[in-house]
């Protein structure tokens, strides 16, 4: 129990009952719905990681591989190959170094990784380079024959991007996962009636939407805080 309560320690009313609610509607729809339990352990477990990650915790890294590894899976299944590509070859190999880099920028007492943010300047030109290389990879799957070719192009680099950032501990790496999230959403809901895991990840996307709004506004903070201290 003491692991228990070491591992809620600072987290508000607000977080808590964020975290239950969301995992709980998960079960719910999921049951209902009669969706694969590997789309419900994923669901669950990415709800985990971004809660963490949206508090700046290290184990959210943890829970991050569980839930990549089994999407990935479930993307290779629906001939999602930008998606499939982006869990199985980067998401995992990058949680094992954001785990050792954030571990290294915590604050010991809180347990907080200490966060940064850009510039005006540097966020601009961050989109436009975005914004071209979601056009190259684009092209790249529509000629591989995936499906959804530029919201599996989109959803892919926008991602790519944000968890670099994410390791280097900027803020506005949120900026990123929001529209990720908003084009993960879009892409899940046209695969409903198609796959048997479509309701529980759409589910589980629009729960990363809403924490993704307020991982920006914690990690401004925590930015704010870093600042402060240099």
């Amino acid at each position: 129990m003491s692991k228990v309560k070491d591992f809620f320690k600072g987290w508000s009313k607000f977080e808590l009952c964020w975290l239950v609610l969301s995992t709980v509607i998960m079960i719910v729809l999921s049951i209902i719905w009669g969706d694969n339990t590997l789309a419900l352990i994923s669901g669950i477990t990415g709800i985990l990681g971004v809660v963490l990650a949206a508090k700046g915790k290290v184990s959210t890294y943890f829970f991050a591989t569980i839930n990549v590894a089994i999407y990935s899976y479930l993307t290779f299944n629906n001939h999602l190959y930008g998606e499939f590509m982006l869990n199985a070859f980067y998401y995992i190999p990058m949680n094992f170094i954001g785990f050792y880099l954030w571990s290294r920028h915590k604050d010991e007492k809180s347990g907080e990784v200490e966060g940064k943010a850009l510039t005006p300047k540097q966020i601009v030109i961050l989109l436009a380079a975005t914004a071209v290389i979601v056009i190259i990879y684009w092209q790249i799957l529509t000629h591989l024959g995936g499906q959804l070719a530029l919201i599996d192009a989109m959803s892919t680099v926008f991602s790519v991007i944000a968890l670099i950032m994410q390791v280097a501990r900027y803020a506005e790496q949120w900026l990123l996962w929001i529209i990720v999230n908003i084009v993960s959403v879009i892409m899940w809901i046209l695969l409903i009636g198609k796959d048997s895991s479509a309701v529980t990840m759409v589910v589980m996307w629009i729960a990363y939407l809403f924490n993704s709004i307020y991982g920006y506004y914690n990690w401004k903070k925590l930015a704010a805080k870093n600042s402060k201290h240099h």
